[in-house]
């Protein structure tokens, strides 16, 4: 939470609150402030017509933006990276690699044949559907097995296709011999030359994978528990509208074919690929989302009805609350920000602007309340209130911009558009506030009930008794912690950034979402659909970048990440007409009795692979689509691309080694000094990891220098300001001459600005160190989410440790207790706003969402205990019990 009231400004002071109301207003700022607001409410029509207009344009926009999230990872990093570039290259170049598979489990291998024939019925309406929707459908492997038959000759290396015929040659001289009897040595010294069909099929079912595990050439597991159908769409849109299209015209399609009683019952399905991941985030996080609204309304609205005792309340914090935060988002979307959508790391922001933007309101309302507790009309409490708490709030607002600012200055999108909207929405909060909440004060404020600042001052009174009564048994509590916290965070140096990718998925999908699915269709096909594609600029670049690729793979380099890769030359060899011409040869040598001799499966084979449409060279249109996924342009050549698909392993996911597959994969995509695009997942999750690495610490770096910056001002003395009365001598007589005890001497010295900006900023550091130490022994890691609590927590944990001292620096009192007492609920109000907000991400299940609000939510806790345990206990120590009461009012 950020800067609250100060030492003149807080709503739960203690006696005599109504004189200093009322002496507070003779300076010339104080009075300056009372005439903006009754000018204010003298013009309140205007202003109510304003504000609806603001909010006819603001809510539109806003629910505009809420609609568009978007869960890509591209939408998280720096256009200018490469791996964001190589994206719009292939988008300009290639049609989509999007597949949507829906994979059967089928309960047992006797309900294939029922999972077989729903998979026919649903291919047979997905057809149907639009080309630009969806253009390919694959059962099995049908087709692509008919071309590899029957071009199997023109596919293989021309130095086997020799070999071949060499063979068939020398056994077709062998029998031509044996026939006219010519063998002049004995029969069984005369060895019958073998044709070697049994091991090219062995070396090229390596190369391309063996069709014959496909029962039936099906998409079928060879236990028969899973079935695959897969839906390949054209769209390289980087928006969510093609994938939902399909999703939703596929759901529809499986329910009115009334699956599964109408094959089997005891079947059920599930989604699989990159289209079913993105629509399983994005609808996730809508899903998210919606609760953690509705969990926050809730939790706020009972929070501040307890607090207030009114239902008035709602409407007096809530309207300029949800002005501010959807003036926010439209604000944003505006030139040069162009903040349209969401993505997984904005997608709470408004939860979180609720929950921080509610405390000018909070401050206002109560400080009416305040000022009409002793008998002020309404009107004048209003202006009094304002002019009380818009310089405090206004720092509160300022700091929590700040903190949530100091994002702005990394490249990283998703830190960057979390900046931009969080700190508007903190200014936009406190203007419309301050703005529209003295307006709605002036119709409303009348109805709420008149409450004695001393109802909640009896609270805390007893919590700052209990909280130092042991000051030195807290601090050793303290000091044990923050030196167990500094142990667990040197053990955990060098692990603590999130590697596994896979890790930071929603907890539902390794259960029944595409983490649960998508192994089950990798399981079944047995190879990767959605390879990285390396754009070359021309046919020989490929060919070149394929060798280095190929070497990698052969030395174990790039990570490990590399099972094959492909070519244009492995569908179109360059030698294909003179393999025409070998297996024209073949098909002349080839004899009855040698067709004869063959296995019925291999004797069909090779009737096939020299039939006359197999001695036709192969052209480009020959090749099924799903053979040149990925290679084949918009204009058609398929020549210039190289894929590498990597093996069917969980390290896809493993940071450590998608660094090394990006780095090498680039330095082999390198020539002549220029990199070649090289587009996929594997590289934009390697980016974020390598941009966060940069940007977090110097986010981190920023919202330190302005916490340093805010605690410096927040102390400072203002020309003119009222000093505090110097300690009572023994004699009962003030002055500067007096003899002062030690004690008395130690507590001027901890009044001195420099001493309470260091005590400020020690406590923010203590409460951000006992953060980390506690998520280094739970275990919990950084990822490219929550990594910015932690800029956030010093901007945040600021508000609690200045309130605090600046309010102790204001009284009289010797130590912290009557300052805890009398801000205690203020402070412990607006905190649990802001644990509202965070602590909504900890109902999502996506796994990001979900580690940020844990470290948020620790972040905010362990700052607020330092600010109210750990201050007052060291102040007591260090003042000690022999310094004598100060008697008066120091208001």
């Amino acid at each position: 939470m950020t800067m609250r009231l100060t030492a003149g400004a807080k709503f739960a002071n203690g006696n005599g609150r109504g004189k200093v109301s009322a002496t507070a207003m003779t300076n010339s700022g104080t009075a300056s402030a009372e005439r903006v607001v009754r000018w204010l409410l003298h013009k309140r029509i205007w202003i109510v017509l304003l504000a609806c207009l603001l909010g006819l344009l603001a809510v539109p926009r806003t629910v505009l933006t809420y609609g568009s999230i978007r869960s890509d990872l591209e939408e998280l990093l720096p256009k200018q990276l490469p791996s964001v570039q190589a994206l719009d290259v292939f988008r300009k170049r290639m049609a989509g690699m999007r597949y949507l598979g829906v994979v059967i489990d089928t309960g047992g291998a006797h309900n294939v044949p029922a999972a077989n024939r729903f998979v026919d019925d649903l291919a047979a309406r997905v057809e149907r559907y639009p080309k630009e929707l969806a253009d390919v459908v694959r059962k099995g492997v049908q087709r692509e097995r008919a071309f590899v038959e029957t071009y199997a000759l023109q596919l293989m290396d021309l130095e086997d296709v020799r070999r071949l015929r060499r063979a068939i040659e020398r056994r077709r001289d062998w029998e031509v011999t044996r026939a006219l009897d010519l063998d002049l040595l004995e029969e069984d010294e005369t060895p019958r030359p073998e044709i070697p069909i049994d091991e090219l099929r062995r070396k090229y079912e390596e190369r391309y994978g063996d069709a014959r595990r496909f029962p039936g050439d099906r998409f079928v597991s060879q236990d028969g528990r899973t079935v695959v159908l897969l839906i390949h769409s054209p769209s390289t849109s980087t928006g969510a509208g093609p994938d939902r299209q399909l999703l939703e015209r596929v759901r529809k399609d499986i329910e009115e074919l009334g699956f599964p009683d109408a094959y089997a019952p005891g079947m059920r399905f599930g989604f699989a690929g990159v289209m079913a991941a993105r629509g399983e985030e994005r609808e996730g996080l809508f899903i998210d989302l919606t609760l953690a609204c509705l969990l926050v309304a809730v939790l706020i609205v009972a929070l501040v009805v307890w607090f207030y005792g009114s239902l008035w309340s709602l409407p007096l914090l809530g309207i300029p609350l949800l002005l501010g935060t959807s003036c926010a988002f439209a604000l944003v979307a505006l030139p040069p920000w162009s903040i349209r959508s969401l993505n997984s790391n904005t997608a709470f922001m408004g939860s979180i602007i609720i929950g921080n933007g509610i405390n000018t309101g909070v401050m206002l309302l109560a400080r009416v309340q305040e000022e009409r507790s002793v008998g002020d009309a309404l009107e004048n409490a209003i202006a009094r209130a304002v002019a009380g708490t818009w310089r405090p709030t206004l720092a509160a607002a300022s700091a929590a911009g700040a903190a949530y600012g100091s994002l702005i200055f990394t490249d990283f999108r998703g830190f960057n558009q979390f900046g931009w909207i969080g700190g508007m929405g903190m200014l936009l909060c406190w203007i419309s506030t301050m703005v529209l909440g003295p307006v709605l004060l002036s119709y409303w404020g009348g109805r709420m009930p008149v409450v004695s600042p001393h109802r909640h001052r009896g609270r805390w009174r007893w919590t700052a008794a209990s909280l130092s009564s042991k000051p030195r048994i807290a601090l050793a509590v303290t000091l044990v912690l923050a030196v167990l916290s500094a142990v667990g965070i040197h053990e955990r140096e060098g692990t603590w950034m999130e590697y596994d990718f896979s890790k930071l998925r929603r907890r539902d999908s390794w259960v029944s979402g595409e983490r649960y699915w998508g192994p089950r269709m990798n399981e079944t096909l047995g190879f990767y659909l959605t390879p990285t594609v390396v754009l070359a600029d021309d046919p020989e670049s490929a060919e070149i970048i394929r060798k280095r690729i190929e070497e990698l793979a052969r030395t174990g380099g790039a990570g490990g990440l590399i099972d094959s890769v492909r070519t244009a030359k492995d569908v179109l060899r360059p030698d294909r007409a003179e393999a025409t011409r070998e297996i024209a040869r073949i098909a002349e040598l080839l004899t009855p009795r040698m067709l004869q001799e063959l296995k019925p499966a291999d004797r069909e084979l090779v009737r096939k692979a020299v039939s006359p449409a197999a001695q036709r060279p192969l052209t480009a249109e020959d090749v099924p689509t799903a053979l040149v996924a990925g290679l084949r342009e918009l204009d058609g050549r398929i020549d210039r691309s190289v894929l590498v698909f990597p093996p069917l392993a969980h390290e896809t996911w493993h940071s450590k080694y998608m660094a090394a597959f990006t780095r090498d994969l680039r330095a082999a995509a390198t020539i002549d000094g220029r990199t070649q695009p090289v587009a996929g997942h594997i590289l934009l999750s390697s980016d974020i990891t390598e941009t966060m690495r940069v940007d977090g610490p110097r986010a981190t770096a920023v919202a330190l220098a302005v916490v340093l910056v805010v605690c410096g001002f927040a102390f400072r003395r203002r020309r003119g300001a009222r000093q505090l009365p110097t300690p009572l001598t023994p004699a009962g007589r003030e002055g500067e001459g007096a003899e002062l005890s030690a004690a008395d001497r130690r507590l001027r010295h901890l009044r001195r600005p420099l001493w309470l900006s260091v005590a400020a900023i020690g406590s923010i550091l203590l409460g951000v160190l006992l953060m980390m130490g506690a998520m280094a022994w739970l275990g919990e890691r950084l990822n490219f989410t929550n990594f910015v609590a932690l800029p956030i927590t010093f901007g945040i944990g600021a508000d609690y440790s200045v309130n605090m001292l600046r309010r102790w620096q204001s009284e009289r009192s010797r130590n912290m207790n009557s300052a805890l007492a009398s801000t205690g609920g203020a402070v412990a109000v607006c905190s649990l706003t802001t644990v509202i907000g965070f602590g909504s991400l900890l109902v999502a299940q996506n796994r990001m969402l979900f580690s940020f609000g844990v470290l948020a939510v620790a972040g905010e806790l362990t700052c607020l205990a330092t600010a109210i345990v750990v201050l007052p206990s060291l102040l007591r120590v260090l003042v000690g019990t022999d310094a004598r009461p100060i008697h008066g009012n120091a208001r």
